[in-house]
């Protein structure tokens, strides 16, 4: 199996108007039964999941298969911010393969990033994922401040090299502004690095500035040092080449793992 990232729009609850009462019950209760918001990174053991459903099922007075799931975060400010899971999730969360496509990095900026922690013994803690954290409206500005800066470059400023690269961000560009456009400005815009950050060693995940290198790339084109920008950009594609191997040996190996547990059994 492929490692995978995802894109996901949290919109604030206050915003909702379908279901919002299912909604409000259903964090409350998941507040009140995990003691803290329902997360990507959950991890559940055992019958967990289980038997927190079956809870859930007699607290909302529905059936099991009638349960609809969230993902929901808790603002700094109080307000609660969701993202719906099932058969509309696409509508809100988008994911990707093996690698993290070069512009969904353009909707947030270096400072927004942000480390999932676990434990590493004696009382340690160490970062074992990334993640970016943004609001609707910073992230427009982005797209359309880098969106601005392609579109001014003819083609015939653009090296040759360059030119592949800067019509397929472009593209890119207006593919994920039209995607987040439709929610409002104050939704939460978060990029999971999720299973991608399991093939990045726990030494240089915390030097992981992809969002920084793409912003460094872009303002470059825009002085036209292109000579610079070209040699950030050969590191960049060998760092999230690298990545992408990592991703498909590892998956390969769990495969392969896979294969031979099932002829021994």
């Amino acid at each position: 199996m492929s490692k995978k990232s995802a894109l996901m729009v949290y919109q604030n609850l206050k915003n909702i108007t379908e279901e919002k009462e299912y909604w409000d019950k259903y964090i409350k209760f998941h507040e009140l039964y995990w003691d803290g918001p329902n997360a990507s990174q959950n991890v559940f053991y055992g019958n967990e999941y289980e038997e927190y459903r079956s809870s859930l099922s007699k607290y909302l007075e529905i059936d099991l298969d009638n349960i609809k799931d969230c993902l929901f975060t808790k603002h700094e400010s109080g307000e609660y911010y969701l993202t719906p899971l099932g058969v509309d999730s696409d509508k809100y969360i988008m994911e990707s393969e093996n690698s993290i496509p070069s512009h969904w990095f353009l909707l947030f900026e270096n400072s927004e990033k942000k480390f999932f922690y676990s434990h590493a013994g004696e009382g340690a803690i160490q970062p074992d994922g990334i993640y970016y954290n943004t609001d609707c409206i910073s992230s427009k500005k982005r797209l359309n401040n880098a969106k601005s800066i392609l579109e001014k470059k003819s083609n015939n400023d653009i090296p040759n090299e360059f030119e592949l690269f800067t019509k397929e961000l472009a593209f890119g560009l207006s593919e994920i502004y039209y995607w987040i456009e439709k929610f409002p400005d104050d939704s939460m815009i978060v990029l999971n690095y999720a299973e991608i950050s399991s093939v990045i060693h726990e030494f240089t995940l915390k030097n992981e500035n992809s969002v920084n290198d793409l912003w460094v790339i872009i303002d470059l084109i825009s002085s036209n040092d292109y000579e610079t920008a070209n040699s950030n950009l050969k590191i960049y594609k060998q760092k999230w080449n690298e990545i992408s191997r990592n991703c498909a040996t590892s998956s390969s190996n769990k495969d392969t793992n896979q294969d031979l547990d099932d002829t021994f059994q």
